[in-house]
């Protein structure tokens, strides 16, 4: 008979956790879907990103993204639950996509088809690194031998004191995913600014409009100086195609704060479609 752990976190693909971090916590990805020029492709699976962001600088045709079905959900739901009792499921903010719908439907239709397998779904209320950082303490939780109350507990815990800060290259992939208005987008092209924005709690706001990515770095670590001080700091630097940047951030960042946790991790192709090359950004939290 083979011995059951207690408790498996699954996420959705958007989370931007490194290959290496998710296998090193056994996390569970269900990818989101893309379609390039009619060919469909698993976020994750069946592109790289260094592929897919050069299919989208060379194609003047608009990828387009869908959330994980619910089947897609059921599927790994069913292997999680050959190697654990329940499963906490992590998900995209509700306010983005219908990702947190999708996993409910799933969780539904679990409870007849995977009997005695107890599933709970949160809405992340975050996206990107700030998701993968909730979902990647939550599978620490879990590997302590916790159940699934006091992973759920913690990821609740969590979810308000996760930072994400981040500025966009450019706008006109934003524009061109019909995120946002055309005057706006092309106003912002034409000043060359470099958006500096901010997510919390399923709200996406803008903080600052630096003129330059130099500006833009700076500011970056400044705020996040402003709200860590000299805490203990859980980090994820993240970029999408920019490779040496993010290094030059990482170095910074690592130089400047008390890091318990520092990686890098690279914007998947779903959420690189709207935001396209170039962004760079910090996802972090302090302990308590």
């Amino acid at each position: 008979m083979v011995h059951k752990r207690k408790v498996a976190v699954v996420v959705d693909s958007s989370s931007c956790l490194p290959r290496e971090i998710l296998e090193l916590w056994h996390i569970y990805v269900v990818p989101h879907e893309l379609l390039i020029e009619d060919r469909s492709f698993r976020d994750g699976i069946d592109i790289e990103p260094a592929e897919f962001y050069r299919l989208l600088q060379q194609n003047h045709k608009v990828p387009t993204t869908s959330s994980p079905k619910p089947a897609r959900f059921l599927e790994i739901f069913q292997m999680a639950s050959n190697v654990a009792e329940s499963i906490a499921c992590i998900t995209l903010s509700a306010n983005f996509s219908a990702t947190y719908d999708s996993a409910c439907i799933a969780a539904r239709m679990a409870g007849s088809e995977l009997p005695g397998c107890s599933i709970k779904v949160i809405d992340s209320k975050a996206a990107a690194g700030a998701e993968g950082l909730i979902a990647l303490e939550a599978a620490r939780v879990a590997q302590k031998g916790d159940d699934l109350e006091r992973v759920m507990s913690r990821v609740e815990e969590l979810i308000p004191r996760v930072n994400l800060i981040a500025f966009l290259d450019t706008l006109y992939y934003l524009r061109r995913s019909g995120r946002m208005p055309r005057i706006g987008a092309w106003a912002a092209y034409l000043l060359g600014i470099k958006p500096l924005t901010e997510l919390k709690l399923g709200e996406a706001r803008l903080l600052d409009k630096p003129r330059s990515r130099a500006r833009a770095m700076e500011q970056l670590v400044s705020i996040m100086k402003g709200r860590v001080q000299d805490k203990p700091v859980h980090v994820n630097v993240m970029h999408a195609h920019a490779a040496a940047d993010a290094q030059k951030l990482y170095q910074q960042v690592e130089a400047e704060f008390n890091c318990q946790e520092l990686f890098i991790s690279e914007f998947t192709p779903v959420m690189g479609a709207h935001l396209g090359p170039g962004l760079l950004g910090l996802a972090f939290y302090t302990d308590t």
